[in-house]
């Protein structure tokens, strides 16, 4: 019990701080978790909840590969065990475990370096509750990645042999490809190789490289169906066929300034609020109004400990060698000429502020060591108090002179001057916020000193509470029907669309910004309204309603996609978009009401802020072509959708010519994410066209026997069919998983192996 104490008390205290999601209804949201994550995140909910794997997604761009898409993490099995609850209590659940299963890491890593309980206990809330720790609420595709990083460090530096050792590398290594973060697992792998470099005696280094070179093996081997899928489905989106520039790779890059908030938690404006009305830095952050997380503050005692020269021992050297590590690779992206933004990137990556994670590892392993060096030797560094004080007046003079203040503060980040008046109304708050964070660690620091389990534990508080009272304001909550219930306009589509064979269009994304969304902007801080209304993003997925034209927040749609939507906002006034509009199944779109309709739309209904409009040509998302077009290639498919008419489908069949049919039927028996089951009826050999964004696995079986599916409108599908009456049997497959699936279980024989060989060694 005396050992598990630093984990019960952690576990209570990540309870007690994030009792609000957990006790009361409310879901964390803002930011990508509204846009991007939980969508993705119920899709995968529910594929498992009918017991399929969530290969596919509908309501995203026409249709989207899910499972392929490592950004989801659809393989990982925190989602699968999490699908025996309802949707929005898992969504509460996954990041309090993901940090509470972070946090008792840090407690094993620190506890096998020698580390006291509560110097452990302290490097567990240093990792969990800093800024970018906290930021993870709304990123659940980057958490497991978090998450695992202090446990494969300890897995590294554990003196075992290789049969013990790579096993548990290869479980750890193998989830975390498995949660599909690769900057994440980079850091993994990094750490581990740094440890062995920086910790392990030369004499001892070949065996334990070895040893993570065979975990690394075995994590491989447990993770190929994802990675076989991953690799299938790259190829084919358009960060591989289009490539990608600098300037987007590196929007989300460090600027050294920020790591003034290691001092000061919100230096910039209180980033924790999202509010770009409040934020005036932007030059920091390459032209956005804040970074990927909030902040990097993670308390003073993880300056002490970066900051003291004289804290030794294991772990110590490799704390300091991975942040400098991290630092530069996230911040020398900054510092690159504009010129240069404009040339191709390397890899198809994006977001270097990402290796992050790896400050607040190093600044949290530190923390620790830090404590119980004061603990030990009696030794308080005296700078803190002097932070603290210098913090103190730095408010005071914010306060008394704020346009002064803020004119500094503008010049010193490059801003324009029209942002002073922000900068010097937050400026005094920050400071002082900053102050008391200091003069708490610099009382804790000072109570380390003294003897008894009282003096320890007050410390304790206090460096506890100068990490989690400023970052805990980064985890939003909002009531659960402000995010999962759906609007009035989704409502009404529902209503009028049962069968769900139609979509909606964001209109909005295709016009010149709005003034009224500006305004209604002031009163969304959290932009959770104004993303819930826009229809431009993922959201939808969230009502079981979807798009097709919509904008691509985690590039991840197929390239095929991507041309027609560039097709489209390169040519939002030509004369045939509305036909190619119905061709697609668009009949509902949504705009600002001082924005006028795109061709084909009308208004039929409407509130306050938007109009709702209706393009009562539109045709449904599987039905049988009457008239088509054949082309050979995707460049005569796009020159032909330039003179489309209405109702035409041009379809790259490999031939040249037109063709048509007599109206015909079709009737749906199964209609999943996963597979459509279904019957035609046709008088003349016609096409099925269907509004799944086209690709190369997926299985269409007709009356028993497999047939070619093939691109239609450029980015969607089509199958020949032949006079009569046919079943359609069309299944969404996992790319290349009739022969990823046997890594799994090549990996567990092969640990087997290693087990055996292992015991009998010890026999000998």
């Amino acid at each position: 019990m005396r050992r598990a104490l630093p984990a019960v008390v952690f576990a209570l205290l990540v309870a007690a701080v994030y009792a609000d999601p957990l006790f009361t209804g409310r879901l964390f949201s803002g930011r990508d978790l509204i846009a991007l994550n939980h969508p993705i995140e119920k899709a995968i909910h529910d594929a498992y909840s009918r017991g399929r794997l969530p290969v596919w997604i509908e309501e995203i761009s026409g249709g989207r590969p899910l499972l392929a898409n490592p950004n989801a993490g659809a393989l990982y099995p925190a989602r699968a065990a999490l699908a025996i609850v309802p949707f929005p209590l898992a969504m509460r659940l996954f990041p309090v475990l993901h940090w509470a299963v972070s946090g008792f890491g840090m407690i094993v890593l620190l506890g096998s370096l020698g580390a006291s309980r509560t110097a452990a206990l302290l490097g567990a809330v240093t990792y969990v509750f800093s800024g970018v720790g906290v930021s993870q609420c709304v990123y659940t595709n980057l958490h497991p990645g978090v998450t695992l990083l202090p446990w494969i460090v300890w897995a590294a530096r554990r003196a075992a042999p290789i049969g013990r050792k790579a096993p548990l590398l290869g479980l750890l290594f193998g989830l975390d490809l498995l949660a599909g973060d690769v900057f994440t697992v980079g850091l993994g792998a990094a750490a581990a190789a740094l440890w062995v470099v920086l910790e392990v005696e030369p004499a001892l280094r070949r065996h334990e490289a070895l040893a993570i070179s065979v975990g690394v093996g075995l994590a491989l081997l447990l993770a190929l169906p994802q990675l076989a899928a991953t690799a299938l489905w790259a190829s084919e989106t358009h960060r591989a066929v289009l490539g990608m520039k600098l300037a987007e790779v590196t929007r989300f890059a460090i600027s050294p300034l920020r790591l003034l908030e290691l001092f000061v938690p919100y230096p910039f404006g209180p980033a924790w609020t999202a509010d770009e009305s409040l934020l005036w830095a932007s030059p920091i952050y390459n032209g956005k109004s804040l970074g990927l997380y909030a902040t990097l503050f993670a308390g003073p005692l993880a300056v002490v400990g970066i900051a003291s020269r004289r804290l030794s021992g294991p772990g110590a050297r490799f704390g300091r060698g991975f942040f400098v590590l991290c630092a530069a690779v996230s911040m020398a992206w900054s510092l690159l000429p504009e010129s240069a933004l404009s040339w191709p990137s390397p890899v198809p990556l994006r977001f270097p502020e990402k290796f992050a994670v790896g400050l607040a590892f190093s600044l949290a392993l530190l923390a620790g060591l830090a404590l119980d060096r004061v603990r030990r030797t009696g030794e308080r560094p005296a700078w803190p108090l002097a932070a603290a004080g210098l913090l103190a007046l730095a408010a005071a003079a914010a306060a008394l002179w704020p346009a002064r203040a803020g004119a500094f503060a503008v010049a010193l980040v490059g801003a324009g001057s029209g942002l002073s008046g922000r900068a010097g109304a937050s400026l005094p708050f920050a400071f002082a916020e900053a102050g008391l964070c200091w003069v708490c660690a610099a009382i804790g620091l000072e109570l380390l000193r003294r003897p008894g389990t009282g003096a320890l534990a007050s410390a304790a508080v206090l460096l506890s509470g100068a990490v989690v009272l400023p970052d805990r304001s980064i985890a939003q909550t909002f009531p659960t029907a402000e995010i999962l219930a759906p609007t009035a306009f989704a409502r009404v589509v529902r209503r009028s669309d049962p069968a769900g064979e139609f979509r909606v269009l964001g209109e909005s994304l295709f016009r010149p910004p709005s003034a009224l969304e500006r305004v209604a902007a002031g009163a969304d801080p959290g932009a959770v309204d104004r993303v819930r209304r826009s229809w431009q993003y993922d959201t939808q997925a969230l009502w079981g309603r979807g798009t097709v034209l919509n904008y691509d927040l985690d590039v991840g749609d197929l390239s095929r996609v991507e041309s027609l939507r560039r097709f489209v906002i390169r040519s939002p006034e030509v004369s045939n978009l509305a036909d190619l509009f119905a061709t697609i199944a668009l009949r509902w779109g949504i705009r600002y009401r001082d924005q006028p309709p795109l061709p084909g739309f009308r208004r039929f209904g409407g509130d306050a802020l938007q109009d709702w409009d209706e393009a009562p040509a539109a045709l449904p998302d599987v039905r049988l072509s009457t008239r088509w077009r054949e082309v050979r290639t995707s460049v005569e498919a796009l020159a032909a959708m330039r003179t489309l008419s209405a109702g035409d489908v041009v379809v790259e069949s490999g031939a040249a010519g037109e063709g048509s049919a007599r109206p015909g039927s079709v009737r749906l028996y199964e209609r999943s994410p996963e597979r459509l089951r279904l019957v035609t009826r046709c008088q003349d050999p016609a096409w099925l066209f269907v509004l799944r964004a086209w690709w190369s696995h997926r299985t269409v079986v007709l009356d028993g026997r497999q047939v070619e599916c093939v691109p239609a409108q450029l980015a969607y599908s089509a199958v020949a069919l032949p006079a009569g009456e046919h079943r359609v049997d069309w299944t969404e497959e996992v790319p290349g998983g009739s022969v990823s699936r046997g890594g799994p279980i090549l990996c567990v024989l092969l640990v087997a192996f290693l087990a055996a060989r292992q015991r009998r060694k010890q026999r000998e």
